[in-house]
């Protein structure tokens, strides 16, 4: 059993942060309904398509249950209503006012079940001057300060600089993830459900250990890094390619300085020395001697990494359109209720007899009606 095993989520969430909590979730053993629109949610669309298969939404929607109802009809509303009486978690990421807006407020659905757990998540929370700004994860990374961060850290006198993948997107995702966990177990010993209100801005903030250093000292933690650290630390680069080691103050920076002969640490002498080895070589002399290292890696040179497939951190999945393809594995390693995530993302509406018929008992007639009015 997974260790959310008999916990039903309702997931309205599209392109990041939703998705991938409650991804998590599925994969944790919950069963994750996703609701689309009947025309699918928009990572369903983003390009390269692969035979007509996003590889996004083929990442983020693993191990769900896949459903088509349209909220903005009074029959697709009443099936949902349905759906979440018999359910533990709502899932949303719409705009703030949106579910007050389809008839679906925190005040009606914990009239429907009290013990019913709705996780929003937005760009700048449902309260507060900013809170009907649309956000994705670039807004986000704008409004935190993790784009200057960026530049600050890279170099002071350019452009702000936006990470290559969805930070601002999954922190907060997981920062629901966190909430929704919690509010179980306080449900558990109390009964009652709760409203989780989690903002892409506010997520970002809160984990950035930078704003401790620029209120007490004001600097940041990368410059902090560089100006007490050990100055020779950092990416070299080798015959072959390029490696990373991290030379923190101490007996690990005197090791360091014995393996090469020194007495004192020059960037110019360590790059000499790096610049006549291979990248593994270095590698293995350095991870040997007890000094944190490792090869800068591409993607192949990841997926094929002895270290990340010891630790299952590639799953192949049978694709009913793709064939079969790899993705990443499931990174939380529980020693009694293993995470699975190889199961694929469903196509569209793929569920829909299989939710509307067996847990809602509505007849082939009535999900036949439904499909011929655009509900489903």
């Amino acid at each position: 059993m997974g260790a959310l095993e008999g916990i039903r989520v309702l997931d309205l969430t599209h392109a990041h942060a939703g998705p991938i909590c409650t991804m998590y979730m599925a994969a944790m053993g919950a069963e994750v309904i996703k609701i689309e629109p009947p025309w699918g949610e928009m990572t369903r669309f983003f390009p390269p398509l692969i035979n007509g298969v996003s590889p996004y939404f083929t990442f983020i929607n693993r191990v769900k249950k896949g459903v088509t109802l349209n909220l903005k009809s009074l029959k697709g509303l009443e099936v949902f209503k349905k759906l979440v009486k018999i359910s533990d978690v709502i899932v949303e990421n719409f705009s703030p006012g949106t579910m007050e807006e389809l008839g679906l407020g925190w005040e009606t659905l914990k009239e429907l079940n009290p013990r019913i757990i709705q996780a929003s998540i937005s760009g700048f929370g449902q309260t507060g001057p900013w809170a009907n700004r649309r956000s994705f994860d670039p807004i986000a990374q704008a409004a935190s300060g993790y784009m200057w961060l960026m530049k600050d850290s890279i170099d002071p006198d350019g452009p702000p600089l936006q990470a290559p993948e969805a930070i601002a997107d999954t922190i907060p995702g997981f920062t629901a993830l966190i909430g929704i966990l919690s509010a179980l177990i306080n449900r558990s010993k109390t009964g009652k459900g709760q409203m989780i209100d989690v903002a892409q801005m506010d997520a970002m903030i809160a984990v950035f250990q930078s704003l401790s250093f620029w209120h007490l000292g004001k600097t940041t933690f990368s410059k902090a890094l560089s100006s007490y650290g050990v100055g020779v630390s950092g990416c070299h680069k080798a015959i072959d390619g390029y490696i990373m080691f991290s030379l923190p103050p101490g007996r690990i920076t005197e090791w360091f300085k014995q393996l090469l002969g020194i007495e004192e640490l020059t960037w110019e002498k360590v790059a000499e020395w790096v610049g006549k080895r291979t990248v593994h070589e270095v590698d293995e002399i350095l991870s040997k001697s007890g000094i944190p290292v490792s090869p800068v890696h591409d993607l192949d040179q990841v997926s094929t990494n002895e270290q990340a497939r010891a630790r299952e951190m590639f799953v192949k999945i049978n694709h009913p359109v793709l064939g079969e393809i790899t993705l990443p594995g499931f990174p939380i390693k529980f020693s009694e209720t293993k995470g699975n995530l190889s199961i694929p993302a469903p196509s569209l509406g793929q569920h829909n007899y299989d939710v509307y018929k067996k847990l809602l008992g509505l007849t082939d007639r009535d999900i036949e009606e439904l499909q011929g009015e655009g509900v489903i």
